[in-house]
């Protein structure tokens, strides 16, 4: 995979360090891609490599992943990824935005929409779970174990990878451990997310916070996606959002599991650019 390079940007967000690569030009519609939990902004390098051309696409290392900084309470719940969101937006002086996010990332971008929705132009949610459902937390804690914590190689993260998700291509995954892990001093492949993480999925809502509720403030144009093979967000729950959101698109995305975006990234970009070329 070679996408066109973007600039790697710091900037300071609520006491915290915090990563982003900008995609180009600043003249064009602002889009703001937001990943998943334990991922990086780099997940996002192909589709934002086809968009950067109509786009200014911004993609957020959120606090405790990637580049960006970590808190030093392992404070990770959805209204501190939601002050951050906020504060990057009004650091930048985006006035308007395209929000996608994936997964937690969905979470945080329909909580920011929900809040500001004269600020948000339209929302993409990527298989993200917006009810309340602990059978889902704790299969999400099964899959996130399946990670290594440490590894001997970076080729065993990329089996890991394959494992977890057999959609990605070899590729994809390779890209992936490349900018999710990182060797420590001992030689050792470890994550470049806190891990204190993976012990609070609750915290982080999904078993807590339904949001569901939060969908009727959404005024803005929304695309649902979904993985067809998705263990996580349910053909009924998403059912569930569409009726809570009338108006609302769906699209599923066939040869995919939880990572559409990455497990089929033609097909994800195709129907994100349709989305976004509807007036």
């Amino acid at each position: 995979m070679k996408p066109n390079k973007p600039e790697g940007r710091y900037l300071t967000v609520n006491e915290l360090r915090m990563h982003y690569l900008d995609w180009g030009d600043s003249e064009n519609a602002p889009i703001l891609l937001l990943h998943g939990l334990m991922a990086h902004a780099h997940v996002w390098d192909n589709l934002a490599s086809g968009l950067r051309n109509l786009y200014h696409v911004l993609a957020l290392d959120q606090r405790g992943h990637g580049e960006s900084e970590w808190s030093r309470e392992a404070l990770y719940s959805l209204d501190d990824h939601f002050s951050d969101i906020s504060t990057f937006i009004e650091s930048l002086a985006l006035k308007r935005i395209i929000l996608l996010g994936h997964s937690m990332g969905g979470r945080n971008a329909l909580f920011y929409t929900a809040c500001f929705p004269e600020k948000v132009e339209r929302l993409i949610l990527v298989d993200a779970r917006l009810g309340i459902n602990p059978e889902a937390a704790r299969a999400l804690k099964r899959q996130l174990a399946s990670l290594p914590l440490k590894a001997n190689t970076m080729d065993e993260v990329v089996e890991a990878l394959r494992k977890l998700y057999p959609y990605l291509s070899i590729e994809m995954c390779r890209h992936i451990a490349k900018y999710g892990y990182k060797q420590s001093q001992d030689g050792w492949f470890i994550p470049k997310y806190d891990i204190r993480m993976s012990m609070q999925i609750e915290s982080l809502g999904y078993a807590t916070e339904d949001l569901c509720d939060m969908i009727k403030n959404v005024a803005c144009p929304t695309l649902i996606v979904r993985g067809k093979e998705s263990p996580f967000l349910s053909p009924e729950e998403t059912q569930r959002m569409c009726m809570a959101l009338p108006g609302a698109e769906f699209q599923e995305i066939p040869g995919a599991t939880h990572m559409p975006a990455q497990e089929n990234p033609d097909a994800f970009k195709r129907v994100v650019l349709d989305f976004l070329d509807e007036q």
